[in-house]
């Protein structure tokens, strides 16, 4: 096991989130429910997180990534869609002192996301390490299942 599973309050803390794809846009919705002050730094975004944006619950700085983007950041998620770029930012991050989940490698991250299946008052998180995020959905999608409920975070 090179992750221990833990919870960790972001309730009010700055996360930001580099890229707005498909990646992206999953792991601002899962900051957002833990209570996360999120900035997305993109060109572009998805349609969902342009509804989160324009509703407020996101900030949106419409660039490329550039130095200070990270300031005062909590934790950085690096979500682009060029690895390599994932990878420079969160050795910059890391050097700053900020918390990094790289969604291109988990090699590179301090932090990682598990597959998240809310029920009732708790959650049950599903991880593999990083090896392997489909393997992960997929084991929290059954545990759904037993548990009776379709409450997922995908």
């Amino acid at each position: 096991m090179r992750f221990l599973p833990l919870g960790i309050d972001l309730n009010g803390k700055r996360c930001v989130v580099l890229g707005g794809g498909a990646v992206g846009t999953r792991k601002v919705l899962t900051l957002l429910q833990a209570g996360a002050v999120v900035t997305v730094v993109s060109p572009d975004v998805t349609e969902e997180l342009a509804a989160e944006i324009s509703e407020g619950r996101v900030s949106w700085v419409k660039d490329d990534y550039k130095e200070g983007h990270l300031d005062d950041a909590f934790l950085a998620v690096c979500a682009t869609s060029d690895a390599e770029l994932n990878a420079a930012i969160a050795t910059t991050a890391r050097e700053g002192g900020t918390l990094v989940c790289n969604a291109s490698s988990a090699q590179h991250s301090q932090v990682i996301f598990g597959a998240l299946c809310e029920v009732d008052d708790g959650t049950v998180a599903v991880f593999t390490d990083g090896d392997s995020p489909a393997r992960a959905r997929q084991t929290r999608d059954r545990i759904a299942v037993l548990l009776d409920r379709g409450q997922t975070r995908k």
